[in-house]
């Protein structure tokens, strides 16, 4: 399998290092609100990569994070924590905020039909670990202490620039954010920021330092670290993680064990809506429910993902999206004819998903060969055999499920069979009543060669 590396800028062959298992680390979400079409966009693709990996018959061990503290709402480590910022906005504190959009979070990876995370580690259960990471980094002479915080001293990492290949003078010049002038270095990030003196946080935790609460690439390598060891296969994110936070994690961890983080580095792609990257902060994210409200079957929107490439800079329209949805029908009445045996004869097809998907994460080419497959289909009916190993092969591949898309009741399939009657006595008239009886029931009939073949009018 191949999949294209941030860190050598190559399309490399994945080498797990104790194969079968394959280690993989992804960056969570941040609870603090919910999850928008553009976090989606990049965590099912992270679902694309382990099944995938999964179906080439590798062991994956995957941790995801939960950040529920530390994520200031300025890169620049400045600001409120966006916790803490919530809570304040909806007068609750960080605890309930995080509890609910945690638990938000867990049941819509359900509703996505994900892979479900071998670990989905807490920040804020993981505090000892990211302050024996800090005691360690300023043992070894990385740290300083300034009056907001603990930093890391990233002139002390020479290769520090190279992963992004990052022209700091260039980004200091250009910068918008106002600069902490206390700290020695334009790029150098927060381990540790102190509690402020005027008031109580939610979250605090004493430490070597003083009482405050953990910068929020700290906790990453802390997880990381803990659960997968000092070097992993593969690390994920989206683009905008690589020049700061992942830049920052691989500074501490290397500093800390000597050894690369991560031998592949896998970032997606934007999601622009009106040409504007979405955001919470620009108020243009929508949500799971917003898509369910307007009808829209959440397996389309996993199918909207799967239309562009991960490394590609996808744009999202409700057009695009009602679009999918009506391709996921088709792709639900292809899996409906299991149900009308007498249909199918041919057992010629074989649908490749895994080829594709195996270089670099081809989704669009996936689609486009279930695409010719569902066409060979309509043309030849297939056995039932085939058609059950084509929606294993599509639900196991690309998450989409249709196994779970249920058979008409008894009480159809007799007004079909009286309809056929009708139609074989030439009673028209009977015939096209019985017809609207099974549109007004959602059900459309095509007559073929082999008999009536019913599919569903709308999802």
């Amino acid at each position: 399998m191949k999949l294209y590396n941030t860190l050598t800028r190559n399309i490399d062959d994945i080498k797990p290092i104790n194969p079968p298992v394959i280690t993989i680390y992804t960056c969570g979400p941040t609870v603090y609100d919910y999850p928008h079409i553009g976090n989606w966009f990049t965590f099912i693709r992270y679902d694309i990569l382990v099944r995938t990996l999964m179906a080439s018959q590798y062991k994956v061990k995957w941790v995801m994070n939960i950040t529920d503290v530390g994520h200031l709402t300025s890169d620049a480590d400045e600001g409120e924590d966006k916790l803490v910022n919530k809570a304040k906005k909806e007068n609750k504190n960080a605890w309930d905020i995080a509890k609910f959009y945690t638990e938000y979070f867990v049941q819509s990876l359900d509703k996505l039909n994900f892979i479900q995370p071998t670990m989905l580690p807490k920040a804020t259960d993981h505090i000892i670990d990211q302050i024996n990471l800090i005691k360690e980094l300023e043992a070894k002479g990385y740290t300083y202490k300034i009056n907001d915080g603990i930093y890391f001293n990233t002139s002390l990492f020479k290769s520090y620039k190279d992963f992004a290949r990052l022209d700091l003078d260039e980004q200091q010049a250009n910068s918008r954010i106002e600069l902490n002038t206390d700290k020695k270095n334009f790029a150098d990030f927060a381990l540790w920021k102190f509690s402020p003196k005027s008031s109580n946080r939610d979250m605090e935790w004493d430490s070597p330092w003083g009482k405050g609460f953990p910068g929020w690439h700290i906790e990453c390598s802390a997880m990381c670290l803990k659960y997968l060891g000092e070097t992993i296969d593969i690390h994920s994110g989206g683009i905008d993680h690589i020049p700061i936070h992942h830049t920052n994690e691989i500074a501490q961890s290397t500093a800390l064990s000597g050894k690369p983080l991560a031998n592949i580095w896998m970032h997606t792609n934007h999601i622009l809506i009106n040409d504007q990257k979405i955001s919470k902060s620009l108020g243009n994210g929508i949500t799971l429910e917003e898509i369910e409200n307007k009808g829209i079957n959440l397996m389309a929107l996993r199918l909207l993902i799967l239309e562009s490439h991960y490394r590609s800079q996808s744009k999202f329209s409700w057009d695009a999206l009602y679009a999918a949805n009506n391709r996921l029908l088709r792709y639900i009445n292809f899996a409906v004819r299991r149900y009308q045996p007498k249909t199918h004869g041919n057992n010629n097809q074989t649908l490749d998903l895994i080829t594709p998907l195996q270089n670099d994460l081809n989704t669009p080419q996936a689609l486009s060969n279930l695409e010719l497959f569902i066409d060979e289909c309509e043309n030849n009916p297939p056995t039932n055999n085939t058609l059950l190993k084509a929606i294993n092969s599509i639900n196991e591949c690309l998450g989409i499920d249709l196994a779970q898309i249920k058979d008409i009741s008894n009480e159809l399939k007799s007004i079909i069979k009286k309809r056929e009657n009708a139609r074989l006595n030439k009673d028209w008239h009977l015939s096209d009543q019985l017809r609207d009886q099974l549109l007004s029931q959602n059900i459309a009939i095509d007559d073929s060669e082999y008999g009536p073949i019913w599919k569903y009018l709308k999802i």
